[in-house]
């Protein structure tokens, strides 16, 4: 595990690359602040989204979860470590400096309930004659250690053959994209990296992430309050893309809002990326520095939920 915040992300960038490459298990976590470059040290942003799933060269994907508050930082750090260990990548935690830096009270934590993961060994039988990036079903190959008997293989950056051995062949390159893709797919099943609040059939929809998910938590209560209904997503799993998951949640949804300290939205770009949003979902974001207030998110809600009954009486009008 390292840790360090966007720009010494930016120095090392290509590690994430090489261990996606030669499959070793690495979790970075990034407490995000103001960028780009110097930007604001102590301020927080969530602006590193792009960085964090699209890094280093080539075709490769790795898991990039985040945190809500210190106390489910601790659960996200387990899961990033499991989730290197099973399929062997690097896993990037997303915290920012409104989580990292703030005092919280937490429950006492029962370490009992977490099960922790180990990365798959090679048996007896495999180390006869082992491939170390052997093309399984799952993707996931076994991996030995140092002083494993039969376990020695090469690995380095270059493009590689079942036993490790270079090669320049288009045709193993493919494979091989192939299978490091094909061991993330059972990622993007895991509803229990989801966090859904609200009537499912709500007209009106929040998704956030990281510190600004407390935020929206708040405001989803507050609304629901005033009688709008309103449902909310938070999503611990930023990458790969869920698609099934947020397409179900998008049932029925009319108008909403996707919220997050960046200038861009980047979440709401990669869904974007990825889905076919509803029509009147829109970002709310803006750049780090000022936090989300709850009756922020509330106001504009109202008024989405005012044009979605503007819309609706014009179209009950008989025409003439």
């Amino acid at each position: 595990m390292t840790a360090s915040s966007g720009p010494g992300i930016s120095l090392k960038s290509e590690i994430m690359g090489l261990a996606s490459i030669a499959e070793l298990p690495l979790v970075i976590l990034n407490v995000q602040r103001g960028g780009p470059s110097t930007g604001l040290p102590t301020k927080p942003e969530q602006g590193d989204l792009f960085q964090a799933a699209f890094s280093a060269h080539g075709d490769a994907i790795r898991p990039v979860l985040a945190p809500t508050s210190v106390a489910d930082t601790f659960a996200t750090t387990v899961e990033a470590f499991n989730m290197a260990e099973r399929y062997q990548t690097p896993v990037v935690i997303l915290s920012d400096q409104e989580i990292a830096q703030r005092k919280e009270t937490v429950d006492l934590i029962d370490t009992s309930r977490f099960k922790i993961e180990n990365r798959r060994t090679p048996t007896t039988a495999e180390l006869e004659n082992y491939m170390r990036f052997r093309d399984t079903p799952s993707g996931i190959s076994p991996l030995s250690h140092p002083g494993m008997k039969g376990g020695n293989y090469l690995a380095s950056g270059i493009e590689h053959h079942e036993s490790g051995a270079p090669t320049a062949a288009g045709g193993v390159h493919q494979r091989m994209n192939a299978k490091r893709f094909r061991k993330f797919d059972p990622i993007c099943q895991r509803r229990d990296l989801f966090e859904i609040e609200g009537d499912v059939d709500a007209p009106l929809a929040l998704v956030s992430w990281g510190s600004s998910a407390g935020v929206c938590r708040e405001a989803l209560a507050l609304a629901r309050e005033s009688g709008l209904q309103v449902k909310l997503l938070v999503p611990y799993l930023l990458f790969p893309v869920a698609e099934e998951i947020y397409k179900e949640f998008f049932t029925a949804t009319q108008a909403g809002l996707v919220v997050e300290m960046s200038h861009q939205g980047q979440l709401y770009r990669i869904l974007r990326m990825y889905l076919d949003l509803p029509s009147g979902i829109q970002p709310m974001c803006r750049s780090g520095a000022n936090p989300f207030q709850p009756a922020e998110v509330v106001t504009k809600l109202r008024e989405l939920g005012l044009a979605l009954q503007r819309r609706h009486s014009r179209v009950r009008q008989p025409q003439e």
